[in-house]
């Protein structure tokens, strides 16, 4: 996602400001908590160079400088990596914060449209993954194809594994730990369109396999045995473990219908959900193809780190519980 550079000059009446204090003062509608957030992710610099810290004080003539992000539909065609091709489909990497089909607010930074301009080609999606969850994506090169791929993730002979960052606050999760989820889903909640996924009659069915915990955190490997909207997250959530940056289904529908309306909610990190499909398999023509996409830094970056104040704010994070 495309961002840019924003400089200020600290004049003599603001020295000695707090540097959280003078973001706040300098860009409109962000608050101390948030500049806290952005100063501590490291989109913050200051010239002379000193280690930026939320108090730090400024200095007349300092330079302030810090990275933003702009609108969320600038394309990531840079992002995208070619895992695989044939003369049937294509297997992208793709990134996360970009949406694979277009809709109200996304046009240009989706996977159809990178086909498009980049490509030269017309796309055909086969199966999906949420704007924010990264990984492995076949797209079709012709109608047929995708239709005769789709029932392949059908008829469930597709094998999909995902990694997942989760808040394992109750100790649910430890190494070597397995759990079959065998939830039934259906939509629910308030949101229109419908959207937010809780129990339900549709039959629903993942594996977790626990890799490793640090504090609060638990890295898990999914394997999805069928193919439900949000299902790994919703099924995380139900058990007590959701995962870590879901606006959904750890922040709720509240938070997450003000923040797709642009309201001025708190800034969390990480700022996605810690969701990505790692690997993809299927038969095709006689032949086995198997496709891999390395965990993003980000994740192994949060995993590691102790953010969990930051993370889940008392006013906004809650847990679905059996």
């Amino acid at each position: 996602m495309e961002k840019r550079i924003r400089q200020f000059i600290v004049a003599p009446n603001e020295d000695g400001m707090r540097l959280d204090e003078f973001l706040a003062l300098k860009i409109g509608r962000m608050s101390r908590s948030k500049a806290n957030l952005c100063i501590k992710a490291g989109a913050v610099t200051v010239e002379p160079f000193r280690t930026p810290k939320p108090s730090m004080r400024i200095r007349t003539d300092d330079v302030v400088s810090i990275a933003q992000t702009l609108s969320q539909d600038v394309p990531m065609y840079d992002d995208v990596r070619i895992l695989g091709e044939t003369d049937d489909f294509w297997v992208f990497d793709k990134p996360a914060g970009m949406a694979v089909h277009p809709t109200a607010s996304l046009f240009h930074n989706t996977v159809t449209q990178f086909v498009a301009t980049v490509l030269k080609k017309n796309a055909y999606v086969v199966h999906r993954l949420d704007k924010e969850t990264s990984g492995v994506l076949i797209v079709a090169k012709t109608p047929e194809v995708s239709t005769r791929l789709g029932a392949h993730f059908l008829d469930r002979s597709v094998r999909k594994r995902y990694q997942a960052v989760c808040y394992n606050a109750r100790g649910a999760y430890f190494p070597g730990r397995t759990l079959d989820i065998d939830i039934p889903l259906g939509f629910s909640g308030f949101l229109l369109p419908r959207i937010t996924m809780g129990p339900g009659t549709l039959d629903a069915h993942t594996s977790v396999t626990c890799i490793g915990i640090h504090g609060e955190f638990a890295l898990l490997d999914v394997e999805l045995h069928s193919g439900r909207q949000h299902q790994i997250r919703v099924h995380l959530a139900l058990t007590g473990t959701p995962i870590l940056g879901d606006k959904l289904y750890l922040y709720g529908e509240s938070f997450y219908k003000a923040w797709c309306d642009g309201e001025n909610v708190p800034q969390f990190t990480p700022p996605r959900h810690l969701l990505h499909a790692a690997h993809l398999s299927f038969d095709w023509e006689g032949r086995t193809y198997m496709y891999d996409s390395p965990v993003p830094d980000l994740m192994s970056a949060v995993y590691r780190s102790e953010l969990t104040e930051t993370m889940f704010p008392t006013e906004y994070a809650r847990l679905f519980r059996t």
